[in-house]
């Protein structure tokens, strides 16, 4: 419905009510004047047709034409006639003027009105009016005296008179009356309508001043005021507008001045918090510094021990002391897992996986585990190709895996399924175990948080396997969901983008080459530098080393290593990050500087901080985190190895 403003709907107002009355005043007044103008023409129009039918008696009884159409020409003569016609009794014609029209349709039907008892018989239409009177003949009685009776006898008719009147001068002055009474009722409405403006145009225009300042005081202005009105009603309007507006200026400056302050303090309390944030993460590089140096150091030395123990029972002992130094790396790699996640240095190799075959390895992987518990693992895989980084991707599933194993009791059920979801596939980890309240949902996601290992038992997992698996899914872009209850399980589910039309492609392109590095079981001979400033560490690496064949030298630090070797020649070199005097990123420059084929080089550290992981990620280097697994470390030193032969 369409919307009008105040002003035009007061004019509404006040011209409506007076148009209507104006309208009927105007036809009333109209059609009395038209019915007087008819009924005087009506009235004189008879009085002319009996004067002449009256004198007409006489010369139509003596049969004097003459004297007849003197009577008729006087008739003629009146205004408005337009034809006069004297009839005999047999309807004859004995005088007339003007031109008349039908005539004896005109006799019959005021006979026929004769007939019925009416002397006078007429008949009209909007351009002339017609009369029809009879003349008769009037007898007077006489007593024996000679003296006439008071009482007139009417005698037979001795015919009739037509007399026809033309409306054209009274439809002149009907259409005179009708303009006059039409420009009276639109100087009316006209003289209305401007009094109606300029009434409605003062209540109309503080309306207005008024809605335009209400839009710039919601648009913010709360400086705009409204000036006074005339009308009274307005007028206390425009105040109230005014104090309210005044009000809220008082209050936005207020509310300003409180939001000010609050973020202030809340600068100062994310300042606080990222101070927190930073000391924590140094404490935790210092803690995990100091723990993985004689970690590292007992893991080479559990290594050499291998190699120089005899017995089975000597074997058995030792191998347990590995399981111990497995589970504290285990550790300490999660703690590196969430440094590298954070520093952002970790980047995705995205390409197409076969999801069928990577699942069917993980349930390998974990159907030992699951049947130690006694649970049903269960595998629904499709031959689906999707596209993600394969090592990423296989770490959050191995992880959600574990949780599912490790908290769904005996006789349990884990479900490993996949589902499509239009072009993505839906990856579910489901299971049966102790569920996860709606409350707590987002926190299980954050670092060393178990709701269900308050005593925090080592073999239920540390806490960081969700928060590692939220993280690389916002860094893979794989939408990851929750839905689970107390007691009725846990649903954890990432989806992943599929590709389509990978097996034409494979297809097309043939046969994939690999190639297979060939396996050393000796390092003979081979020159080992090895730099640490821990003495301990030190010793276990040269003493790993040296069973491998090699020969070492070692060194504290860098003056010391330059000073003692700066002409020696080696193949290898195995430096930690931090060193007394520097760090091992400026001995590894200094080499590259100095020798025209510099030896391969490894960098060691049991530092997890960001910065250190961004910058020998920067400079290409290869970086192990302490503690070092022995095969780990032989492992990438043959292929450096290969690698620099090759470069030869």
């Amino acid at each position: 419905m369409k919307k009008h403003g105040i002003e035009r709907q007061t004019l509404a107002v006040a011209l409506i009510p007076i148009l209507i009355l104006a309208l009927l005043l105007e036809v009333f007044f109209t059609y009395t004047r038209f019915a007087d103008q008819d009924r005087a023409l009506f009235e004189r129009a008879k009085l002319i047709i009996r004067q002449l039918a009256s004198a007409s008696e006489y010369p139509v009884f003596s049969g004097n034409h003459a004297l007849l159409q003197q009577q008729v020409d006087i008739a003629f003569a009146q205004q408005d006639v337009n034809s006069v016609v004297v009839l005999d009794a047999e309807s004859k014609f004995l005088a007339g003027a003007g031109s008349p029209a039908n005539v004896f349709e005109r006799v019959r039907i005021a006979r026929s009105a004769s007939n019925a008892g009416n002397l006078l018989a007429f008949q009209e239409d909007r351009k002339v009016l017609w009369l029809y009177y009879p003349i008769v003949a009037t007898q007077i009685k006489l007593d024996e005296l000679g003296n006439s009776t008071p009482a007139d006898v009417a005698n037979e008719a001795l015919g009739g008179v037509i007399i026809e009147i033309g409306k054209e001068r009274l439809n002149s002055e009907k259409a005179e009356i009708f303009g006059f009474n039409l420009f009276l009722l639109l100087l009316v409405l006209l003289t209305t309508m401007l009094i109606a403006m300029r009434v409605s145009r003062r209540i109309t225009q503080p309306v207005l001043e008024m809605n335009n300042a209400i839009r710039r005081i919601g648009e913010g202005h709360l400086h705009t005021r409204i000036a006074g009105a005339d009308v009274q009603e307005l007028d206390a309007l425009a105040t109230g507008i005014n104090d309210m507006a005044q009000q809220l200026q008082q209050d936005r400056t207020d509310l300003q001045q409180r939001i000010e302050t609050a973020t202030q303090e809340l600068r100062r309390k994310k300042e606080e918090a990222e101070k927190a944030n930073f000391d924590k993460s140094r404490f935790l590089a210092a803690a995990s510094h100091d723990l993985r140096q004689p970690m590292h150091a007992l893991g080479l030395f559990v290594g050499e021990l291998h190699s120089r123990l005899d017995t089975p029972e000597q074997h058995k002992i030792a191998g347990k002391v590995e399981e111990s130094v497995e589970a504290m790396s285990s550790l300490l790699d999660s703690l590196l897992d969430i440094s590298k996640l954070d520093a952002g240095i970790v980047i995705p190799q995205i390409q197409s996986i076969d999801i069928e075959a990577m699942l069917k390895r993980l349930a390998q992987d974990f159907l030992p585990v699951a049947q130690r518990k006694n649970i049903l693992m269960r595998v629904h895989s499709l031959n689906v190709t999707v596209l993600s980084d394969p090592v990423l991707l296989e770490r959050i599933l191995l992880n959600l895996l574990g949780n599912a194993i490790r908290y769904t009791p005996p006789n349990g059920t884990v479900l490993l399924a996949c589902r499509r979801r239009g072009e993505d596939l839906r990856i579910e980890v489901r299971d049966n175990g102790i569920g996860i309240p709606d409350e707590e949902q987002q926190n299980v996601f954050r670092e060393f948080v178990q709701l269900a290992n308050s005593a925090r038992d080592r073999s239920k997992g540390i806490g960081l396997g969700l928060a590692i698996v939220d993280r690389l899914a916002k860094l893979l872009r794989h939408p990851l969901t929750l839905r689970s209850a107390p007691g009725r399980g846990a649903i954890f589910a990432v989806t992943v983008p599929r590709m389509f039309g990978v097996d034409d492609l494979l297809a097309e392109s043939g046969p994939v080459q690999t190639s297979v590095m060939p396996r050393h079981d000796k390092l003979d001979n081979l020159r080992v530098l090895v730099v640490d400033d821990d003495m301990l560490v030190r010793t276990s690496t040269a003493g790993i080393l040296e069973s491998w064949g090699c020969s070492v030298s070692v060194g504290e630090g860098l003056e010391e290593v330059w000073n003692k070797y700066s002409e020696a020649h080696f193949d290898l070199v195995l430096c930690d990050y931090r060193l007394p005097d520097g760090n091992g990123l400026q001995l590894a420059d200094r080499i590259r500087e100095h020798c025209d084929v510099p030896p391969a080089f490894i960098l060691v550290s049991g530092d997890t901080a960001p910065e250190i992981l961004q910058a020998v990620n920067e400079r290409g280097h290869h970086l192990l985190h302490k503690p070092v697994r022995p095969a780990k470390l032989r492992s990438l030193i043959l292929f450096l190895l290969k690698k620099r032969s090759e470069a030869k």
